[in-house]
């Protein structure tokens, strides 16, 4: 099912708005010019997924290095800091591990999550 959530005015840039699609929170994440839509919730224990810190993915090409890969969205969960791919869904230090993501588009200035349909956990 197909739900709109809201205009993509509604939802600032660089941050995580939960809202509800249907009977399930998601987190509306618009970055660099994209829109995701993940679950609210964290998986490790439940907590407020979306209330945590969203920032650009730390990678590093050799030892002492870090990079910044701002087209990389990663959330960490404010209870115990696990931290997540945005795109994906996978957790960053165990791609086994994930959080639910939801097809999203934007159609009309309209953001539309589609809730029936899962990628992810």
């Amino acid at each position: 099912m197909t739900i709109d959530v809201g205009s993509i005015e509604e939802f600032p840039e660089g941050r995580a708005l939960v809202v509800m699609a249907g009977r399930t929170e998601v987190g509306i994440v618009r970055w660099s010019g994209a829109v995701y839509a993940i679950s609210a919730i964290c998986t490790h224990q439940g907590g407020p997924l979306c209330q945590g810190v969203l920032a650009a993915r730390l990678t590093a090409g050799r030892p002492g290095e870090m990079l910044i890969d701002d087209a990389a969205p990663v959330i960490a969960c404010p209870w115990h800091g696990w931290e997540f791919d945005v795109a994906s869904g996978e957790a960053i230090w165990d791609p086994t591990v994930r959080i639910r993501t939801f097809p999203v588009r934007v159609a009309n200035g309209r953001v539309m999550v589609e809730t029936e349909t899962r990628r992810g956990r």
